[in-house]
């Protein structure tokens, strides 16, 4: 885990939740997190929580690896700052336009193989409201990828997320209904 990262992090967000969490993937998952982890040089990954006026909340249903509900967001380039590789993230896979994002969490999340093989990867999940009221019709990016956007109402909210979103989204959603302004 790159130590620098974290604490860049952590000084830019004072406030920011620290977690971590042990991933068991896959054999095919864990291979090709690993290649696209490695052979692009990534920091780590940029999620968020995405809401608009209404109170909905954008989730993208994967069709590729780690299929499933889940938090849209995805790769930190190498050099790329984690709120810009967020936005990107969000315009490539949405198309929609944002507040500025806040971090709130950042999650040291360790993959691990069939077999026992693990490797480290920083999670960060911002929070941010969207200027649009509805999603616009899928991307180039989204279509691509097989990924489709859908918005949700809290008392909607699929049961079952991947890779640990659903216990990121019930903290925030916890937390929007307690009137806590912390992260």
């Amino acid at each position: 885990m790159d130590q620098e990262i974290l604490d860049g992090l952590t000084r830019q967000y004072p406030n920011v939740r620290l977690t971590g969490a042990d991933q068991p993937l896959s054999e095919a998952d864990f291979q090709a997190q690993k290649h696209k982890h490695f052979s692009r040089r990534a920091l780590g990954g940029a999620i968020g929580i995405i809401s608009n006026a209404k109170g909905e909340i954008v989730l993208v249903k994967r069709s590729g690896m780690h299929a499933g509900w889940a938090l849209p967001g995805g790769t930190v380039e190498e050099g790329e700052d984690f709120s810009v590789a967020f936005r990107r993230e969000i315009v490539e896979e949405i198309g929609v336009s944002l507040d500025v994002p806040y971090l709130t969490e950042v999650e040291r999340k360790k993959f691990i193989s069939p077999q026992g093989e693990t490797f480290d990867f920083l999670l960060a999940v911002f929070e941010a409201r969207m200027h649009e009221e509805e999603l616009p019709e899928p991307t180039d990016d989204a279509v691509a990828e097989g990924l489709e956007a859908c918005l949700f109402y809290p008392a909607e909210i699929p049961s079952e997320m991947i890779l640990g979103d659903r216990e990121k989204l019930t903290r925030y959603l916890r937390k929007s209904e307690t009137g806590d302004p912390s992260p």
